[in-house]
């Protein structure tokens, strides 16, 4: 029951702040190079520490380092909750970049960390319908949280209304 209330989690986190975030970026006056940076900085952090998370969990208990890891990225979005307000005060908003790259770090070990806690906790004769069940919990959760967040940054102002859309990431527990 954890695995889909954990993926129930991370579709209401993918389907406000992920998936608004680039168009924050662009409110906050991002150019085309520093959206390409911020969708590619994940990738390019993932084939860069994927080993090295690989070998730093192999020494932990796997819960421990996936709590942990999960912990850190949700801490991420609190720093775009103020960033609207940093960027107008600094006048630059080079801000988006480099939270989302500090993003990116704690997201490599959890993937790596998720995956085997996954294979040691589901049987083999179980993977299939549970992953499958889990990408139907992702895919409702994801169209709701979506389609709420649009509502809502329709009707509220800028910047607060990407301010609750990332204080609902920070909640959406993964």
């Amino acid at each position: 029951m954890h695995l889909y209330f954990d993926m129930g989690w991370f579709g209401i986190l993918s389907g406000s702040s992920i998936n608004f975030l680039n168009i924050y970026a662009t409110r906050l006056g991002a150019n085309g190079f520093q959206i390409g940076m911020l969708t590619a900085v994940g990738a390019v952090v993932s084939l860069t520490l994927a080993i090295p998370s690989g070998h730093w969990i192999e020494g932990r208990p796997i819960g421990k380092a996936v709590f942990w890891s999960s912990v850190l990225y949700r801490i991420g979005f609190l720093l775009f909750v103020p960033l609207a307000v940093v960027v107008r005060l600094c006048r630059t908003n080079l801000g988006v970049d480099r939270a989302g790259f500090l993003m990116a770090i704690p997201v490599t070990p959890l993937s790596v960390g998720f995956n085997a806690l996954f294979a040691a906790t589901v049987p083999n004769e179980y993977r299939a319908y549970v992953v499958g069940v889990r990408n139907v919990v992702l895919s409702v959760t994801y169209m709701i949280s979506s389609v709420g967040s649009g509502y809502l940054l329709n009707r509220l102002p800028f910047p607060a209304g990407y301010q609750i859309i990332f204080a609902i990431g920070f909640l959406a527990r993964r």
